[in-house]
């Protein structure tokens, strides 16, 4: 965030200080360049490889008319790149992009340089947006095309951190109220747990290397931990999780197929851990659309709840179709089949989700996503209802909605905070098990 301030101090100040000296100058002068003409004349300049003269002439003012002003910057961050001022000309693109953040030009030469530093990631992320515009020339789309193939082919190592605080006003899930039963001596009632409020500080960490065996094959390894505390310290949770397999890079794509393992802790006690295997792909199946499909096995050991002990079978998908440089829509389904030692907790999980993000002026980007799951349970458990216990297959639709804000101006050593609002539902046939809750967090993120 310092060096863009000073950037965008750098901009004016000097624009500033030209104008101050233009007015001296044409005291003497009648005669006043156009900024059309100012801007032909700086592109001259700058093809005869006077660089500082062109400078001069594109310092002398910021411009009022929005499409000359994006024009006097792009040819400012062509000098910052020619003179081989990376940072600088980065800076300048995201200023451009502030104006208008759907310009497929201004991200394709800002995915170039971030190729040229070697940043797969964020190379990764400008050339696509930019390839969601229908304005490239072909050869500029030919030219994405074979960067994003240099990419998966040489991107092998990628770590990310993030931490943050979330308000939670229902941390325990708890319905409250109060449950009865009609008995010899009358009816006899409980009351249910009220919900808990408690402010949690989350700690998340990931990243994967892979090995490069040839221009293909890959051995690839991913790790993840999570980590949230809570005052009550029976809510603090942790998670730890490996994955190691071979990995298959082609033009359009990959495949991963390996092993995973993974522990977690519960309110700082051992809780469960599991052993699996995983298969992973990933397909670019037009420049508009990425696809990602994930098949899972997973048997899972719990160290207290023995009659959870059993297995995970699953899968996902992901569709991302961009509608333009800066507008996107994300497509998420899955469906998950548990079993248990004991039947009565056996359940089948189907989930889906429809996403929209955008880039807006000023370099915001938000996204909302509802999202939907269904569970349904095979065995029938005891419940109360109607004054009365009975046995009840269980049946839960639990509704999401979460919408995140951030800004890329808004950074401090390269770590955006984004702030996300979340409220979830759950109905279920045994209102004992019905919930809502919402929750704030504030998380910032950092890529390596």
């Amino acid at each position: 965030m310092h060096r863009y301030l000073a950037f965008v101090c750098y901009i004016f100040f000097v624009g500033i200080t030209s104008v101050v000296c233009a007015k001296t100058t044409t005291e003497n002068s009648d005669v006043v360049m156009p900024h059309t003409e100012v801007l032909a004349y700086a592109k001259d300049l700058i093809k005869q490889g006077h660089l500082d003269d062109a400078k001069k002439a594109l310092l002398l003012k910021p411009y009022n008319k929005k499409e000359l002003e994006i024009e006097r910057l792009y040819l400012l961050a062509q000098i910052a790149t020619m003179e081989k001022r990376y940072d600088d000309a980065i800076d300048i693109y995201y200023y451009i992009l502030n104006y208008e953040p759907n310009i497929p030009k201004i991200r394709f030469l800002l995915a170039e340089l971030y190729l040229n530093q070697e940043s797969w990631f964020r190379a990764d992320y400008y050339y696509r947006s930019a390839l969601a515009s229908k304005e490239l020339p072909d050869d500029i789309q030919d030219r994405v095309l074979k960067a994003i193939y240099y990419i998966r082919q040489n991107k092998n190592w990628n770590v990310w951190v993030n931490f943050g605080i979330a308000p939670d006003n229902n941390i325990n899930n708890a319905s409250s109220g109060e449950q009865c039963v009609m008995t010899e001596l009358g009816i006899v009632c409980n009351t249910l747990d009220s919900p808990d409020k408690s402010v949690g500080f989350n700690f998340s960490a990931g990243g994967d290397y892979e090995f490069k065996l040839s221009d293909h094959w890959r051995f690839r390894n991913e790790f993840v931990a999570y980590t949230s505390t809570y005052d009550d310290k029976e809510y603090n949770d942790v998670y730890l999780a490996y994955a190691g397999g071979a990995k298959y890079v082609y033009q359009f794509g990959d495949i991963f197929a390996g092993v995973t393992t993974s522990k977690r802790f519960v309110g700082n006690k051992s809780y469960n851990k599991s052993i699996g295997v995983r298969l992973d792909m990933n397909h670019d199946f037009t420049q508009k659309m990425t696809g990602n499909f994930q098949a899972y096995y997973s048997p899972t050991f719990y160290d207290s709840y023995k009659m959870l002990d059993g297995n995970l079978t699953g899968t996902r998908t992901r569709l991302i179709y961009s509608f333009d440089a800066s507008k996107y829509l994300v497509l998420r389904a899955g469906f998950e089949h548990e079993k248990t030692k004991d039947k009565t907790y056996t359940n089948n999980k189907i989930n889906y989700a429809i996403g929209f993000g955008s880039e807006l002026m000023y370099g915001f980007h938000a996204y909302i996503e509802p999202s939907v799951v269904h569970t349904n349970y095979q065995g029938k458990r005891w419940t109360v209802k109607n004054l009365d216990f009975k046995k009840v297959k269980e049946k839960d639709i639990t509704k999401r909605i979460s919408i995140s804000l951030s800004n890329r101006n808004i950074s401090f050593w390269g770590m955006m905070p984004v702030l996300t609002y979340s409220y979830t539902r759950k109905d279920s046939n045994i209102w004992q098990r019905e919930y809502h809750k919402s929750a704030i967090e504030l998380s910032v993120t950092k890529r390596f």
